[in-house]
């Protein structure tokens, strides 16, 4: 039954994980704007191509503090819905009882026609105060004479479950795409080794 629950307890922190990025702090479509530097010669060939890493990492920080002050503020109970979105509805629910999921036994022990009937193992959150974030960049040709250009921040998150027999930790990841857009131009040969 342990590993059941191990598993399930994974699933649900990955899901309310996703739950909090999905609706992180992104200000406005201003914040990607003049993210990718591009230097062109005088053939309107592509010379340099590259990111504005102070706009990007202002970006990742403001997201890494929106996400760690979500969790915080769940984890102190004080999560206060600016709204009745299911999404606002949720989190304070969750910061009122730490629980992020109710597990039944039922569910647990391959008997699901039981599960609506049998009492429920409630999995807590615990929040490990660890939240990090990395860019990852892309650049390569896209079609005749285009260039393609991605970023992402990938957000890395640590958090304990606590269930009534053990503690569980849990690394997760999500990769939040910023930019993605195609400009005319070949990929100059120093960005293809």
């Amino acid at each position: 039954m342990i590993p059941n629950l191990k598993e399930y307890g994974k699933m649900e922190i990955e899901r309310f994980n996703q739950l909090i990025i999905s609706h992180c702090y992104f200000t406005s479509d201003s914040q990607y704007q003049n993210l990718v530097v591009i230097e062109r010669g005088e053939d309107n060939e592509i010379e340099l191509l590259d990111f504005d890493m102070v706009k990007v990492n202002e970006l990742a920080t403001a997201i890494v503090m929106d996400i760690e002050q979500t969790y915080a503020s769940l984890e102190t109970g004080t999560y206060i819905a600016s709204d009745e979105s299911y999404y606002q509805k949720r989190l304070q629910e969750v910061s009122r009882s730490g629980i992020v999921s109710q597990i039944p036994i039922a569910t647990l022990l391959n008997l699901p026609a039981l599960s609506f009937l049998s009492p429920s193992i409630p999995v807590r959150y615990k929040h490990l105060s660890s939240v990090g974030s990395s860019i990852v960049k892309s650049i390569e040709n896209y079609g005749v004479n285009h260039v393609m250009v991605e970023l992402s921040i990938e957000v890395k998150m640590n958090l304990t479950m606590v269930y009534p027999f053990f503690i569980q930790y849990h690394t997760h990841a999500i990769k939040i795409p910023v930019l993605l857009e195609i400009f005319q131009g070949q990929v100059p040969l120093v960005y293809s080794h």
